[in-house]
């Protein structure tokens, strides 16, 4: 059981949640000036870890931001956090930012980076009763940002874009939102990639996203229990259309979407698709495939 103070690691130290803190002059408070990842424990395994790593790295050589540890040192930081706090399901996250800058005008090339790890107990995005019955979407009005902006694939910590998008759904009376691009293509979610299913086919939106980790695992698990799976340009035509509609995410997994800007997804939620893929991700879970022990 957590404690009501969590220990979380932060630059060099394991402190209580009350008494942690960064400096007011941090890059990443200041700016947004940081990366992020957020990886997943489920009965003591911590579930491809190896993968969130990896992404995390591709985020901090794309912002300049690698304070010099190894993947290795990373693993075992993340570890000993989660087990500090006892916990054997869990929602982890790891970050770094530029930190406080070395002079008054900051040159961002000269840093001494923050590096925080926080483990909480494992969260859903939504309730179970939300999960049944599948949520509700609506298309935002706010786009997502193109390549030649902010690369989506980067994960960082300004997430005010993302902030908007669930204000104007929550304030509309739905459960999420879902952004396009400046296209009008399909993109994602707040905090979830989406999943769209017509005759029996698993589509996917292909770029303008966040590679997700859990995204790519139920691309492989379509494919492995036989449905073709196809990553695809898609509009919101498409996820109006479709049998089932589904978005994933760390958080979860597989969550059933029963409507979609006022269209009822002509399957009631879940669907038989969004039924099979999940538990197959729940069994890959349990196995303790793709893991990483908490306890050994």
């Amino acid at each position: 059981m957590m404690s009501d103070d969590p220990i979380l690691y932060v630059n060099g130290d394991y402190v209580p949640l009350s008494s942690a803190a960064i400096s007011p002059l941090d890059q990443g408070f200041l700016l947004g000036d940081g990366v992020f990842d957020v990886v997943s424990a489920w009965k003591g395994v911590i579930f491809k870890l190896d993968e969130h790593i990896e992404r995390f790295f591709d985020s901090m050589l794309a912002a300049c931001l690698d304070p010099g540890w190894t993947a290795e040192q990373w693993k075992d930081i993340i570890i000993e956090t989660t087990r500090r706090n006892e916990l054997r399901d869990a929602t982890i996250r790891f970050i770094v930012t530029r930190g406080v800058p070395k002079e008054v005008v900051a040159d961002p090339r000269n840093f001494d980076a923050t590096v925080i790890v926080w483990a909480a107990p494992y969260i859903f995005l939504a309730d179970e009763a939300t999960r049944d019955q599948g949520i509700r979407l609506m298309i935002s009005s706010t786009r997502g940002f193109p390549a030649d902006s902010l690369d989506p694939r980067y994960k960082c910590l300004d997430r005010l874009h993302s902030q908007l998008v669930r204000l104007e759904a929550l304030s509309a009376g739905y459960d999420d939102a879902i952004w396009l691009d400046h296209a009008g293509n399909v993109s994602e979610s707040a905090a979830s990639n989406i999943f769209a299913v017509k005759n029996d086919i698993v589509y996917t939106p292909a770029g303008g996203i966040l590679r997700g980790v859990t995204r790519q695992t139920f691309i492989d698990l379509a494919r492995a229990a036989g449905f073709k799976c196809e990553e695809v340009t898609m509009t919101p035509f498409d996820l109006y259309t479709a049998d089932e509609v589904f978005t994933t995410s760390t958080a979860g997994g597989a969550l059933a979407v029963r409507e979609i800007a006022g269209r009822q997804i002509r399957r009631a939620a879940p669907g038989p698709v969004t039924v099979r893929l999940n538990e197959d991700y729940w069994a890959l879970r349990e196995s303790g495939a793709n893991g990483t022990p908490i306890y050994d």
